[in-house]
Order: structure tokens, then sequence, then C-alpha cells
């Protein structure tokens, strides 16, 4: 079955070529029969009566003539030209299409011989990403993300075998972690990749209900690198929802849903309808990175522009938001010298910012937390940041889970 497959793909590979050339081959068919019957209809004329004629002579040759209608030969000097040029066209008929798919059929066992070496090449990848001690906490977590370099020497995989099975695959991609340096630093390029959780896998990536009171929301995890996998732990270890978005639209660059137009797409609509049915009227914190040029490294947003009239802030329980606020402030200073601000580095959220379009201030408690980039993709104490930052926010608003640590974290860690 498997080669009858390949040549069906051989066969559908290669239609566009074989249309093509079979419309060349009846245009060069229609003119030889037309210049035939112009120099054989005055030798032969009850033969050559008119041009279909001729051309159903020129046909019938092609098909070996079962009704002998092409019995009879051109008599003239150039008919009998005419008729060594059809027989050249009666054999391009048949070797032109039969080498096209013989040239298709190679290129698919060549393919399928290819994404067998991948996926080969993606369980080599994904050893790459096997769960390490974090040395802070000795919790067991994967890798952020890990260089092409780290990966041909632990797998021997040359650089094109590791961008192709990471070009073919859904459970990784390529990012510049560059792009977490601000631009000022003149930062170097440097390509790193990212595992994708499988975990509770949806179309525009990952939603986990752990029936929480609190949702966790990364917005730019396709496209912010580290950004995914510090907001997981977060989720994780404060035993909280987690939703974010990992996937593209096809055909669409990474971008993120931190802003969503008026107009949703299918995607943003399904995104947008589960971080409601996860709200409950509770709390979703969307957590995005922050560009490592304020004094800061923490930023609660939870302003909104005045000229929306949807109220001052996208937090109903101003009480308990100050109380965390103060907390996490607080403990993050304390412990790991990072400091926080509240609405001042930021401007305060529009229109299409994803709170307002959640109904942030109305039907649920929201804010933003932007996070230092250089927290999440470089500091090597992210995994205890996150675990600080979750028992925080959960001492506040889910006192129940705060403290709790799994001992499947430590003996055998969570991965995606």
């Amino acid at each position: 079955m498997k080669s009858f497959r390949l040549f069906w793909r051989a066969v559908k590979s290669t239609r566009h070529e074989m249309w093509v050339s079979l419309q060349v081959l009846i245009a060069a068919t229609l003119l030889l029969s037309l210049m035939l019957y112009l120099v054989e209809h005055k030798a032969q004329p009850e033969i050559f009566h008119n041009y279909w004629d001729a051309l159903l002579w020129s046909f019938m040759g092609y098909i070996g003539d079962p009704g002998e209608f092409a019995a009879y030969a051109p008599i003239t000097f150039w008919g009998r030209v005419l008729k060594i040029a059809c027989a050249l066209v009666n054999i391009a008929i048949f070797a032109v299409p039969a080498g096209l798919v013989a040239g298709g059929f190679s290129d698919a066992i060549a393919e399928d011989k290819r994404n067998r070496e991948l996926e080969e090449y993606q369980t080599r990848l994904l050893k790459a990403f096997r769960r390490r001690q974090d040395r802070h906490t000795k919790f067991r977590v994967v890798p952020r993300y890990v260089s092409p370099v780290d990966v041909q020497t632990m797998q021997q995989m040359d650089t094109k075998d590791i961008i192709d099975a990471v070009r073919n695959s859904d459970s990784f991609r390529l990012r510049n972690l560059a792009s977490a340096i601000p631009t000022a630093h003149n930062p170097q390029d440097r390509l790193v990749i990212e595992v994708i959780p499988k975990e509770d896998a949806t179309s525009y990536g990952c939603c986990i209900d752990r029936g929480s009171k609190v949702t966790i929301v990364a917005p730019t995890a396709a496209n912010e690198v580290a950004i995914g996998n510090f907001a997981y732990y977060l989720a994780l270890y404060g035993g909280f929802n987690y939703i974010s978005k990992e996937r593209e639209e096809e055909n669409d660059l990474p971008r993120s849903y931190y802003l969503v137009d008026d107009n949703p797409t299918e995607l943003e609509h399904r995104y947008l309808d589960d971080i409601r049915r996860m709200s409950r009227g509770g709390w979703v914190i969307f957590l995005i990175a922050s560009d490592s040029v304020h004094d800061e490294n923490i930023h609660f947003i939870t302003a909104i522009q005045k000229k929306l009239n949807a109220g001052d802030s996208t937090v109903i329980d101003r009480e308990t938001f100050d109380k965390l606020y103060s907390k996490v402030s607080g403990d993050m200073k304390e412990t790991f010298d990072l400091k926080s601000e509240c609405d001042t580095r930021y401007l305060p959220v529009g229109k299409k910012n994803v709170a307002m379009r959640i109904g942030a201030g109305k039907d649920c408690n929201a804010f933003t937390l932007r996070l230092d980039w250089g927290i999440a993709a470089f500091d090597d104490r992210n995994i205890a940041i996150a675990h600080a930052l979750a028992r925080e926010i959960a001492s506040v608003i889910t006192p129940e889970d705060a403290g709790i640590i799994d001992p499947s974290w430590k003996e055998v860690g969570v991965g995606y």
C-alpha cells in the first residue's frame, strides 16, 4: 500500500507539469493536422477531405488506429515529413508523462526517506529537552530553550538536520535570543530552540483547566522567547489555570494575542472563549515581557484608557489587588532584589487589549504582569522566581494552595 501511496503522490506532485505538457502536445497535433491537410488535400482529396479527416488521422495514429482509420499514408514529400513529426509527437505523448511520473516517484521516495529521517531527528531533538534539576529549587524542569550547538554536541546532528527537524514539526520553534536584549546594547544574534507544550494542546496553543480562581495567560508565548516557559511553571506551581498562544494561523508569522482586532479570527475566538470560560468571575493574569530598560523589573498594568469610558481599572476587587501588589513587590525585592511598579511605566490598556475583550473590570478581575525579559530569558533564578511569584499570588487569592510543593516536582519533574 505504501508504494501505491508514493505513486499517487508522484502523480499529484507532477499533475501541473503533465497538464502543461499535454496542452503543448495537443496544440502541436492541431497545428500538424492543419498543415497535413493543406499539403495532402490536393494530392488525396478523397482521403484528406477536410481538416477533421487530417485531425482524425493524427489522433488515430497515437492510439494504434484500432478502427483502421489511418491505414492510408501521406504521399507528398511534406506530408511524409509531417507524418514523421506526428510520430515524434506520438512518442512524446507517452514519454513525457512517463518521465514526469518517474521523476516524481523518485522525488516521493526521497521525500519519504527524508521524512523518516526527520522523525528520527525530532525524537533525538526532544531528548535535548529532558528535565533538568534547577539548582535553586531542586525542581526538575524542562529547559526554557536549547542552543543548536548543544544539540549538535549531544545528539550528533548537523545544522541543516536541526533546522529541517524544527521546521517540519509542531513541537519546536526557532527563536533569536537577541530579541530579548535591548537594541541599545547591540545584541549579537543567537539562534535557540524552544519546545512547545503538548499537554492539553489546542489549535492556538495550550489550555489547562485546573479549576482555579486564577488563570495565567501567555498571549506572547509564540513570539517572545522563554516567556511561555516561565508562564507555564508559574501556573503549575500556583495550581492555576493556564492558557498560552503557541501556534499561528496558516502561513502567518509569529504574533501576539495580547491585542485582538475587532473581527477576531477563528483561533482568536477560541482563545477568547477559553479565557472567558476559565475566568469564572475570578482573576486573569496576562504575562508578557518587558524591555530591560527600566529601573523596575516587574510591571503591573490595571489602568484603562479614559476615552473608552469603561471605568478606571481592569480590576474589580481593588482591595485584594492592592494586597497582592504590596506582597509581591515586597517579597520580590527582599528575596531577589527585583523592583516592582504599577501603572507608571506603561500606557493604560485600550479597546483591542485582550483584557478588555474578555470584560475585565466588569465580568472578572484582570491585570497585565510585564516581566523583565532578562528574568525569563537569562536569569538562572527564573524557576525560583516563578515559584515564589506563584506562592505569593496564591497566598492572597487562593490561600488554600499557597506553599504546596508536590513531591513529584523534585522526583520526576514536570515536562511539557
